[in-house]
């Protein structure tokens, strides 16, 4: 996972992949590309046809090298505001076209953070857990 990781912030230095931008107050921005958990991998990428090419060829270069088989049938992709063309963007990485909210390692995803309600389950099980 460390090479998967060194080759997406290759291809996000030359260029190839584009993040999002988080900044704090007028503070310096960070570019987030990627987000590992053990073998689960969320990448933030533009929906241009340049890029998801650029990462189909990582995850296929980082298939053949580590030995380790990407399931496309459980790749997602989630469109952020509207995306033209979304399904020929997704048949580029073979994922399938998922809707936000939903919940990503039991954790709400694309959910308004506002209302204590979307962390009910995620209370829950952190109160069972240290029960």
């Amino acid at each position: 996972m460390e090479g998967l990781n060194r080759m997406i912030k290759t291809a996000n230095t030359r260029g190839w992949l584009k993040g999002f931008d988080v900044s704090r107050d007028g503070a310096e921005s960070l570019e987030v590309t990627h987000l590992q958990y053990a073998d689960d991998t969320l990448i933030f990428c533009g929906a241009e046809e340049e890029q998801l090419k650029n990462l189909r060829v990582i995850l296929v270069l980082f298939e053949g090298v580590s030995g380790l088989h990407i399931n496309w049938r459980k790749s997602f992709m989630y469109p952020i505001n509207e995306v033209n063309n979304m399904s020929y963007i997704a048949s580029i990485l073979g994922a399938v076209v998922g809707t936000l909210p939903t919940t990503y390692l039991g954790m709400p995803l694309g959910a308004k953070s506002k209302p204590i309600e979307i962390w009910n389950g995620v209370i829950e099980k952190c109160e069972k857990k240290l029960a």
